[in-house]
């Protein structure tokens, strides 16, 4: 079938708890007669697990990767619809809740799949993935004439020709001036990968946190 899907977000990046916003987009090459276009929303864990196994007349301890599925919803952006000659997109709205690995060198996947599905052939599907940083990435817009700190704003000083109230109140007290800016310190981690069971560790280990393998 000559038919393809793929999505486009509105943003590379969307903060947490935030609903992933983007367009189903489908193109067909010949008619297409499909039943309808859905997006499906997908979460999972990936991380390594120690199983015992045999090796011919052994019992050896081996890494098998996992994979569970932590959160499914599928949702439908479209009914029948006939495709062919031009490209049609279809907008969507979905929230995803986050999630944090629960084993140790795990990772969390968040997968979104449009899906054309057509009557008596395959469907046709395109799958991408979505990124998500805390809330407190994003800064937030300031009204303009806001400026930051607690010191008088432009505007707001003694104008002329009315005499000033309250002398003796015009400096900040001490203690009561402008908050100094908070000091962030960031500091780079560096990760590798583990020789014997692929869990990410740091780079100075000397020895994998996971199966123990020195490196």
């Amino acid at each position: 079938m000559k038919a393809k899907v793929w999505l486009s977000l509105d943003k590379p990046n969307f903060a947490e708890g935030e609903p992933v916003v983007g367009k189903v987009n489908v193109e067909a090459k010949e008619y297409v007669q499909g039943e309808e276009v859905r997006l499906e929303a997908r979460v999972y864990e990936n991380y390594v697990e120690q199983v015992w196994a045999t090796v011919g007349n052994n019992r050896v301890r081996q890494n098998q990767h996992r994979k569970n599925t932590l959160f499914s919803r599928d949702v439908r952006v479209a009914g029948p619809t006939d495709f062919g000659g031009s490209t049609q997109s279809f907008p969507f709205s979905v929230g995803v809740p986050t999630y944090r690995p629960s084993r140790g060198g795990g990772t969390i996947e968040y997968s979104l799949k449009g899906v054309v599905a057509v009557k008596g052939r395959p469907d046709v599907t395109g799958e991408t993935q979505v990124g998500f940083a805390p809330p407190g990435a994003f800064p937030s817009m300031m009204p303009p004439g806001f400026a930051p700190g607690y010191g008088p704003q432009p505007g707001y000083g003694p104008q002329p020709g009315y005499p000033q109230m309250n002398p003796g109140y015009g400096g900040p007290a001490p203690g009561y001036g402008m908050p100094q800016p908070a000091q962030v310190v960031t500091r780079e981690v560096v990760k590798v990968r583990c020789k014997y069971c692929n869990t990410l560790m740091d780079m100075g280990s000397s020895a994998c946190p996971n199966c123990g393998a020195h490196q």
